[in-house]
């Protein structure tokens, strides 16, 4: 009943949630440039391990990603779009609003973890992985565990025998089912 009521204040307000593309790494650059234009901007970030930097750092939630909320009227959209860094809005044709809740609920997981949500969406222990980068590259696995820090213990088979490692969350992808 609450979400029937927040979809009709906002029909009525016309305001709406809008995700939109930007180019590699300018999503922050984009939000202040929208903030300044006076548009309410959403840009969830996580903190995430940095191999390079050997820390904690915050990262976008949804790299090249964000959220911005508004009545989209011509000049609205023009001015986004204009906006350095934009590509453009998500949607097929025409900019597809975000429902309210979608966006209250990411803001519930990122802000009540303080950010400390971990993101290796894809991958559940038990799950076939093949590792894609690094000294295992190439070999097959099942995953054993999801350590901190972005880590993963892969169990791989070597020379017959078993062998966990420990390897980083970019270093291995699912495997897909043709390759068996």
């Amino acid at each position: 009943m609450k979400g029937v009521i927040l979809l009709e204040i906002n029909r009525l307000n016309g305001q709406a949630w809008y995700a939109i593309f930007t180019h590699v790494n300018f999503e922050e650059r984009v939000a202040n440039a929208l903030e300044a234009q006076g548009f309410d901007v959403y840009l969830p970030r996580l903190r995430c391990w940095d191999r390079r930097q050997g820390a904690l750092v915050w990262k976008p939630a949804f790299p090249r990603y964000l959220f911005v909320h508004c009545h989209l009227t011509p000049n609205e959209w023009r001015a986004i779009k204009k906006t350095r860094g934009v590509i453009q809005f998500v949607g097929m044709e025409k900019p597809e609003p975000i429902p309210h809740s979608e966006i209250q609920s990411v803001r519930i997981v990122i802000e009540g973890a303080n950010g400390d949500v971990e993101g290796q969406p894809f991958l559940k222990v038990g799950d076939k992985v093949k590792v894609v980068s690094g000294p295992f590259k190439d070999a097959t696995g099942y995953l054993v565990q999801i350590s901190k820090r972005h880590r993963l213990i892969v169990g791989i088979e070597i020379l017959g025998r078993a062998v966990a490692v420990e390897i980083d969350a970019i270093c291995v992808r699912p495997l897909e089912p043709w390759e068996n």
